[in-house]
């Protein structure tokens, strides 16, 4: 028996022994290839690249030049790095953009070349990028290579100096492409700034297969096709293939204006059309001039628990954008900071939106939408928050999974916070746990840390603050005089349904968003414009009919005076509604 006692912990120590062995040799084997991966060095300072120790002028083909760059890239013999004054998409040197740029000059209309410079990247190994770049954009093909691509910023920044292009595209055929990795890594102690905009719609309907389309099209939208089929005419059938870029199909919900059933396009100043990875240490500022900052059509990572990132713009800051089935569209964030801020310029805009899984394992994360009717966090198949300090701000809630790992807070204020409003959290011993303030209005707040527990807290309007300020939340507070204290309506512990395929959000009156006690019915279970977005109702308004979403928690009169003031937590999802003034008299 005392043998039999003994052998159990030994087996287990054995294993546990072999495991290590295991990962170790895993870990030196994947360092092992990453070090005999080549390394190019480029400096847009002197415009060259050194490779193998030996220095190169980058190439440059101009407009004029094409015929030549398309004999060389016919035959394979275009470098690794160059340079073309076009984006160049395996057929045509010109990008014309969806039919809305030409719709008022019916079938006639002109194409023009994106004056651009295009830094193009076709290689395996670490790219390194130092200087500056303007009226640029990088370009990098990822089709058809096995081994992964590391692009190293060192103190870059790059700016197209235009709307009509993004700053950095990764680019495939391929949404589902895995056996080449891209991964963008921001150097230790550097700073980079990427600058871009975004590339729009472009058609990939065959001039010569026109009629094979028609019935995808009805009513308005097939008069339309009818009226502009010129614009097709872009590419014939036996170029279709040739395309490098993702060809997305359009639902056929959409089409309208006599959109192309078939086309590609770039929606941010970082766009992928695969998995794209961000790592290292250093800092990234992002920075969006017309719509997101950065999208993929496959999984957005970052990766390494390090590194901090700015992302600002005009619609989501980051965005995981294809909504297909087989997908890839997960969006998941492990960093040091990262904050996503979108512009009050912009229309919309959720400051991070997946349309996979979102899941926040560690970092500070502060995520700022714009007014109206978007959320600070956002997705379609569930937001896990496992790890790091996270602030959300926004007009709608998106429901948070109550599985995720670490507890957190909903606050639904029932009148709009107004901008610069200081919303300070404290513990039992009036211990500040957070304190938040920020340039806009919103009614939803999210925040989340390790350090919240199972206790009693209290919430407090403005008031006098010192402390250490990051993108309007508060660190190393010395001290704080209290402001007004908020009390609330009624709680609820989460529980996860919307994004699960169960129960959609109860409405104020306890009724679903039809108003009969069921969801709205939206054609195979997705939401009107396929993205997973809440569908947009005549003069803007919203489906309720009263320029309110369906989904709002701050349904609340705000002309009263909440009797809770203790906001008790208990266990993950705390969910507290009707936000607002506390008044003692009502609290017997």
């Amino acid at each position: 028996m005392k043998s039999k006692r003994f052998l159990v912990p030994l087996l287990l120590a054995f294993v546990l022994i072999i495991s290590g062995i295991c990962v170790l040799i895993f870990d030196q084997k994947s360092d092992n290839l990453k070090s005999k991966l080549k390394t190019i060095s480029v400096n847009f300072l002197t415009n060259k690249y050194e490779i193998d120790d030996t220095e190169k002028v980058i190439d440059t083909y101009s407009i004029d030049d094409y015929e030549k760059f398309k004999e060389e890239y016919d035959k394979g013999k275009l470098p690794e790095i160059y340079i073309t004054e076009f984006l160049f998409d395996g057929v045509s040197k010109y990008k014309p953009y969806d039919l809305d740029d030409f719709i008022e000059n019916g079938n006639e209309y002109e194409t023009e070349d994106i004056e651009i410079k295009v830094i193009n990247i076709k290689t395996e190994g670490y790219v390194v990028l130092t200087g500056e770049v303007s009226n640029g954009m990088l370009a990098v093909n990822s089709n058809n290579l096995n081994d992964d691509l590391y692009i190293v910023l060192d103190n870059f920044k790059l700016d197209t100096d235009s709307k009509k292009v993004p700053a950095v595209y990764v680019y495939n055929k391929d949404t589902n492409y895995t056996e080449h990795k891209v991964t963008i890594e921001a150097k230790k102690d550097t700073k980079n700034y990427i600058e871009g905009g975004k590339l729009k719609k472009v058609s990939l309907l065959a001039s010569d297969n026109l009629s094979n389309y028609s019935d995808s099209y009805n009513d308005t939208a097939k008069t339309n096709y009818e009226n502009y089929t010129n614009y097709y005419g872009i590419y014939d059938s036996s170029e279709l293939d040739d395309v490098l870029f993702a060809k997305i199909e359009a639902d056929k919900e959409d089409l309208n204006d006599g959109d192309p059933l078939y086309f590609y396009k770039a929606s941010g100043a970082i766009s992928s059309d695969i998995d794209l990875y961000f790592e290292g240490e250093g800092y990234l500022e992002v920075i969006s001039k017309n719509k997101e900052g950065i999208e993929t059509k496959g999984n957005l990572v970052f990766s390494g628990g390090v590194g901090d990132y700015l992302i600002t713009a005009q619609d989501d800051c980051l965005n995981t954008t294809l909504d297909v089935p087989n997908s890839r569209n997960d969006l998941m964030i492990d960093v040091n900071t990262l904050t996503a801020i979108v512009s009050l310029d912009g229309d919309e805009g959720d400051a991070i939106d997946s349309n996979g899984k979102l899941e926040i394992d560690g970092g500070t994360i502060i995520a700022i939408a714009r007014p109206g009717q978007d959320a600070g966090l956002d997705s379609s198949k569930g937001t896990y928050i496992n790890g790091g300090k996270v602030i959300a701000t926004g007009d709608m809630y998106d429901e948070i999974n109550s599985n995720s790992n670490q507890k957190f807070i909903v606050l639904s204020f029932g009148s709009k916070v107004v901008e610069n409003s200081l919303i300070t959290l404290l513990d039992s011993n009036d211990k500040n746990v957070f304190a938040y303030k920020t340039d806009r209005t919103y009614s939803i707040l999210v925040y989340s840390d390790s350090n919240l527990s199972d206790e009693t807290y209290t919430l407090y309007k403005d008031g006098e603050i010192n402390g250490d300020v990051l993108d309007g939340l508060y660190s190393n507070i010395k001290d704080y005089n209290k402001g007004v204290q908020l009390g609330y309506v009624s709680k609820e512990n989460g529980e996860s349904r919307n994004n699960q395929g169960e129960n959609p959000p109860e409405m104020p009156n306890g009724e679903r968003p039809d108003g009969n006690g069921n969801p709205p019915e939206m054609p195979n279970g997705e939401r009107p414009d396929g993205n997973g977005n809440p569908p947009e109702m005549p003069n803007g308004e919203r489906p309720d009919g009263n320029g309110n979403p369906p989904e709002m928690l701050n349904d609340f009169e705000t002309n009263f005076e909440a009797e809770n003031k203790d906001f008790v937590l208990s266990g993950i999802a705390n969910i507290f509604k009707g936000v607002v003034n506390y008044s003692e008299k009502n609290s017997n």
